[in-house]
Parts: structure tokens; sequence; C-alpha cells
């Protein structure tokens, strides 16, 4: 029991964290909280980088100009929230979770177009197959 170590882990964004707070207020009270900082440029890169290796729609000199692109857009929103902060006094969280969702919501953007457009060469195919 000396050596128990329990680790929780909350997400700022939403009101779950103020609201488990206040149901168990031990969980702050008597706990140490490690905040963790904005991702740099180049871990962004890494990781799109390495998700997007498993995407086969895309060729492969594509791929390094879509993760810097990705990261881009990801710096974008830290700064343009940061101004929002200034300007609003409200908080827009952007978080590791919510980066990976960004590449996922890519992922199956891109298959779900690529279907589509497939769908539409065999009809325009069909169609001149026809006349």
């Amino acid at each position: 029991r000396r050596l128990l170590k329990v680790v929780l882990c909350f997400s700022p964004v939403g009101s779950t964290l103020r609201v488990r707070s206040r149901k168990f207020p031990a969980v702050t009270n008597c706990s140490s909280i490690d905040w963790f900082h904005e991702w740099p440029e180049e871990a962004l890169m890494s990781v799109s980088a390495r998700f997007l290796e498993e995407v086969e729609l895309l060729n492969p000199d594509m791929r390094d100009s879509i993760s810097k692109f990705m990261s881009h857009v990801h710096k974008s929103v830290n700064e343009v929230s940061q101004q929002f902060l200034a300007n609003e006094k409200r908080y827009n969280y952007t978080t590791p979770k919510s980066f990976l969702e960004q590449i996922t919501l890519y992922q199956n953007l891109l298959g779900k177009k690529n279907s589509e457009l497939q769908a539409k060469i065999v009809r325009l195919e069909n169609g001149l197959e026809k006349l």
C-alpha cells in the first residue's frame, strides 16, 4: 500500500474537471497536478507524419507537406486562442487529443471524398459507354 500510486488524467476542456473537483475535493487538495504544455512544432510534425504513413491514398511526397500544414494549423489555432482569451476573456483549449482528432478527421474525410470521386468516375464511364 505504501508504494501504490494512482494516476488520474483529466482534460481541462469542458466542465468535467470542475464538476469532479467540486464533488471530490480530495482529488485536487491531496494530489499534485502536472500541467502539460503545448507540443513543439517538430513533435506535431512527427506525430502527423507517423499517422499519415498509414494512409494509402497519399503520395509519399505529399505526406511531408501535409504534416507540416497540420502542425501549422494547430499552432495557428493556439495563437488565435491566446488572442481570443485576451479579447473575450474566454478559454479555447487545444490539446494533443484535439490534434489527433484533426488527423483522424483528415483521414476520414480523405477516404470519404476518394470513394465519392471513384463513384463519380464509374458513373461517368458508364454514361460514356451508353453514349
